[in-house]
């Protein structure tokens, strides 16, 4: 019944764009933060997850809808600060700012719009259908001028557009958009969906954006963003290029007669079963592949032979 349970629990969180995160990407996910962080704020904890990968001493800050998963924080984590709600209904924590921000909202579920003080300054509200944009609107609104923010989204954020595309160019003409990880499936318990990285700073140095998959990078000016439309998707900065394996001709040719001729043998030994079963003949078989054999073994030389003996088997 335990097991029937978590599995409805789980099937409930996929049907809401919740899932859960595998150790290994917690882990990297605080590798893009500095080993000395002693505050973490994660705004879509569940049951704390990503900041259980955090040193006991550090304090860890936290919201979720569900108040059993919170419950669940609170007992498996040292100096966590959690509390029940809506984070963009009812955010917690207000008038405070967190240096450290890391997070895994759930992805592009239907919100709520309302107008309050984390969506100062951007140009429009995220569409009511996907609140991928209002997660990074609270993220953003909750960290500090010279804080860092890792956030894992899905990858339709960095393309999609009308209002989102707005709020996109926003985003990346104010430089908050420090880095863009593309993720491969495989990394969460319960889907193989591809994810995408977002590391958001506001004391930026530079205007430029890293792009990374795997173990490629691209640094791309914000003009180059710009004449792309602002699309942010990873494969449109960074062309991956499949190295072709060199083929030797002649040893591909060689393995090839090698496997032909195992195949012939085969062949010819279930024939030679066959034939003894039934009571045939196998000679006029072997005389008919001599002959062809004998054709390809004297090419300059016209060969005479009966090419009935070789119809009645080519079927």
């Amino acid at each position: 019944m335990a097991d029937y349970n978590i599995k409805s629990i789980r099937q409930d969180f996929k049907e809401k764009g919740i899932f859960y995160t595998t150790k290994d990407l917690a882990k990297y996910l605080k590798s893009f933060l500095p080993d000395d962080v002693h505050e973490i704020y994660d705004p879509t904890c569940g049951n704390g997850g990503l900041l259980s990968v955090f040193a006991d001493d550090v304090q860890k800050y936290g919201q979720d809808i569900n108040a059993e998963q919170v419950k669940d924080a609170e007992e498996r984590l040292k100096n966590f600060h959690g509390v029940v709600g809506d984070t963009l209904k009812e955010p917690a924590f207000r008038g405070k700012k967190f240096k450290y921000i890391i997070a895994n909202p759930p992805f592009s579920i239907k919100w709520e719009q309302k107008t309050d003080e984390q969506f100062d300054g951007f140009p429009c509200l995220p569409p009511p259908s996907k609140a991928d944009y209002a997660f990074l609107a609270h993220i953003l609104h909750y960290l500090s001028d010279d804080g860092t923010a890792v956030v894992l989204n899905f990858p339709g954020v960095l393309y999609r557009g009308n209002t989102e595309g707005k709020i996109r160019r926003w985003m990346v003409e104010r430089n908050y958009i420090d880095t863009v990880i593309a993720v491969d499936g495989g990394h969460f318990v319960d889907t193989k969906i591809a994810t995408a990285v977002l590391i958001l700073r506001k004391n930026k140095t530079t205007t430029d954006v890293k792009f990374i998959h795997n173990d490629l990078e691209r640094i791309v000016p914000i003009s180059e963003i710009a004449d792309n439309d602002y699309n942010l998707s990873v494969s449109s900065y960074i062309v991956e290029v499949v190295e072709r394996e060199e083929i030797d001709p002649i040893a591909l040719e060689l393995h090839a007669r090698r496997q032909f001729l195992s195949r012939l043998e085969k062949e010819l030994a279930f024939e030679k079963t066959v034939c003894e079963f039934e009571g045939m003949d196998i000679r006029p078989f072997i005389r008919a592949i001599q002959a062809i054999v004998k054709k390809y073994d004297e090419p300059r030389k016209r060969m005479v032979f009966d090419e009935s003996q070789i119809s009645m088997f080519s079927a």
